[in-house]
């Protein structure tokens, strides 16, 4: 049996404040899947902050999980699961028959098995055939009531104290039938409004609901009253629950076993005064004899689930309007956990999980948990940082955000906002594209039913046109990189696509401006220049150019000269350079050495290698004594190494030179040279 959840204190928040609208981060309500989301708090002093970007979300499909039947339950028809200011949890159930208390210990999560122990009978004061529990905590302290009876005899309402720890042994205190008007009491539940305590339980002997006033303290003694059969709508009341709306007015929701229907009980503003009650819609077809019924609220939204004790499904209401009860029905069927259920436990939140417990007419345990989702759905799926990084969202739904901050504090509180991840809408956008350095690509996209359209970022961009549905425009990046076609809807969805410009670079570098000797080689082309098989290039002009096709030619030029070079890679990118060749004809140009024997070079001779002396007065060559070996006034002609046809010897020759340069400038100059054998 399931008693009421008024206060979601388990879920949502520490206080009956958390029911009500938060604003403690900022959040979008729609985005689009793969879009970045960046949340934060409005107030950033607080101790601590646990977000959870993909939590387990009541809107989703709960997964069932039968635990077993080795944990001491007999015939419980009722379950309540706390957690204890150690942050550990535990479960209760009371085994009606003999009756006996036992204490599920989950330990730190409720994802664990968990151990059970019995407390027996508590000295004879627990409450006979128990068929309600109702765990709150007041200040520190945690306080269970529980209701049961068969027969208006042994109907009764207990108290267990259990102090700070619930894993202590309570107290508790049997006050017996109070006034004589429990009879077969179902379901249990208390609040404080204002300064004053009030509890509730629904008759399945007699159709009543009875209200306990506690006055401002719940650990006093109530004074019963008969509210009566509101509007006549109980009929063997099996479960009952209560939650608080938005608006602050209360509403109280039984299960009527053998009808199998629901009945709403209305109070207003206040539980003092007297309810009106009314048949949910009678086109709930899945309720098969409900046993329990639980309500939580989540990101606003109201939420009932009852179980059945004939059937293994699990039906939830999700009431998009509390006040005029409006709701939409799901029924899962075959709930893996639930085999006959006789009672449900509310639900409780552990970080980025829900979890409930069921207890089966087999005595066996089940769990009924929304979880998390995983890494396939979310980037990111929680963070402990005030300032969480931006995530996203790979599937569409709608998924649920919580902010906890202060946890395990007086202080803590809960919020929780629904995100609404929609499809990408349909986008045409020019595929990727590649340029030659220097050149410009032309972009577009276009998206319709859009309030703003841009590109990012505004880099080497010129705008052409942009119309209502379309963006068109000229970029010329330096270097490769993406440019993002950004599509803003009304509804927050913001797309964001990228066209990855590719920047192809070709360089050519025909080497620094230089000044060469008169009939001197010299090398031309940079190290700056691109090298590789993809690469092809050409000289021009050929002149002088051992091979025009090589990125490092050699130029063995007449006059002055000047080389473009022209790189083209395999796409098709080209990059030009040029260098300038001057000829000097201010010295002369002789080896100093040579071999007149070795045949293997091209030092056989020796001789000028000017091509600018336009006229040779003499060149005349003398051994070390000062006889002239050679003399010519022909610019091509050379010496062999011989005088009057022999050989001379090796030694050191020396050289004269005069004559005149094309430009008209005279050349003369002295030298010596070895000749080597």
């Amino acid at each position: 049996m399931r008693r009421c959840l008024i206060l979601t204190v388990l879920l949502i928040v520490a206080q009956l404040n958390g029911l009500f609208a938060q604003t403690t981060f900022v959040a979008p309500d729609t985005v689009c899947i793969r879009q970045p989301i960046t949340m934060y708090p409005t107030d950033t002093t607080d101790g601590s902050y646990y977000w959870s970007f993909c939590s387990g979300y009541m809107m989703d499909r709960p997964v069932g999980k039968l635990l077993g039947s080795t944990f001491g339950i007999v015939d419980a028809s009722d379950i309540e699961i706390g957690k204890d200011n150690s942050g550990n949890y535990y479960g209760f159930v009371i085994n009606r028959a003999i009756p006996e208390f036992v204490r599920l210990d989950f330990g730190n999560s409720l994802s664990n098995i968990p151990t059970h122990t019995s407390l027996g009978n508590l000295g004879g004061t627990i409450s006979l055939d128990a068929n309600g529990l109702f765990l709150m905590k007041v200040g520190n302290n945690h306080v269970m009531f529980v209701v049961g009876g068969s027969t208006i005899a042994n109907s009764s309402i207990s108290r267990l104290d259990f102090g700070t720890s619930l894993g202590s042994k309570p107290n508790c205190v049997n006050m017996g039938n109070l006034g004589g008007l429990l009879n077969g009491p179902r379901g249990f539940f208390a609040a404080k409004e204002g300064p004053y305590w009030f509890g509730f339980v629904a008759n399945a002997l007699d159709g009543k609901l009875i209200r306990f006033d506690f006055g401002t303290n719940i650990s006093n003694t109530p004074n019963p009253i008969d509210v009566g059969n509101p509007s006549g709508a109980f009929g063997d009341p099996s479960d009952m629950a209560a939650i608080r709306d938005n608006i602050g007015d209360w509403h109280i929701f039984v299960t009527n076993f053998a009808a199998n229907n629901i009945v709403h009980v209305g109070f207003g503003s206040s539980l003092a005064s007297i309810p009106a009650a009314s048949i949910l819609p009678t086109n709930l077809a899945n309720l098969f004899n409900p046993s329990s019924i639980i309500l939580a609220k989540e990101c606003g939204v109201d939420y009932a689930f009852v179980t059945n004790a004939t059937s293994n499904n699990f039906v939830r209401l999700a009431f998009s309007d509390l006040p005029t009860l409006t709701f939409q029905e799901q029924n899962y069927t075959f709930m893996t956990g639930l085999k006959s259920s006789l009672g449900l436990s509310h639900f409780i939140r552990e970080k980025d999980n829900i979890y409930a417990f069921s207890v089966n007419g087999d005595g066996s345990l089940g769990s009924i948990n929304f979880a998390n989702c995983n890494s396939s759905i979310s980037t990111l799926r929680n963070s402990a940082e005030k300032f969480p990084p931006a995530f996203s969202y790979h599937q569409p739904g709608r998924y649920s955000v919580f902010l906890s901050k202060n946890e395990g504090t007086p202080e803590m509180s809960m919020e929780c906002h629904v995100i609404t991840a929609l499809p990408i809408p349909a986008i045409t956008i020019v595929d990727d594209t590649l340029v030659c350095q220097g050149d410009t690509a032309t972009l577009f996209g276009i998206a319709f039913g859009t309030d703003t359209l841009r590109w990012m970022p505004n880099y080497n961009i010129t705008q052409i046109e942009t119309l209502s549905d379309g963006f068109f425009t000229k970029v010329a990046p330096d270097y490769s990189r993406p440019y993002h076609f950004i599509a803003i809807y009304p509804n927050g969805c913001i797309v964001d696509s990228p066209i990855v410009v590719t920047v192809n670079k070709v360089n050519a570098d025909a080497g620094i401006d230089r000044v060469i000797g008169d009939g001197a080689r010299t090398v031309v082309g940079g190290p700056m220049t691109s090298e590789g098989s993809n690469f092809r290039y050409e000289w021009t002009p050929t002149n002088f150019l051992d091979n025009p096709l090589a990125p490092n030619p050699t130029s063995n030029p007449l006059y002055d000269i000047a080389y473009s070079l022209k790189v083209t890679n395999t796409f098709g990118c080209v990059s030009t350079d040029t260098v300038v060749i001057k000829v000097s004809c201010e010295d002369v140009n002789l080896p100093n050495a040579f071999t007149p024997e070795d045949h293997s070079t091209n030092n056989d001779y020796f001789g000028l290698k000017n091509k600018n002396i336009v006229q040779l007065n003499y060149f005349r060559i003398f051994d070390r004594w000062g006889k002239e070996v050679f003399s010519t006034t022909d610019i091509s002609e050379q010496w062999n190494g011989q005088f009057e046809g022999v050989d001379c010897p090796y030694g050191v020759y020396v050289w004269t030179v005069n004559g005149f340069c094309s430009s008209g400038k005279p050349v003369a100059k002295s030298g010596n040279v070895t000749l080597l054998r």
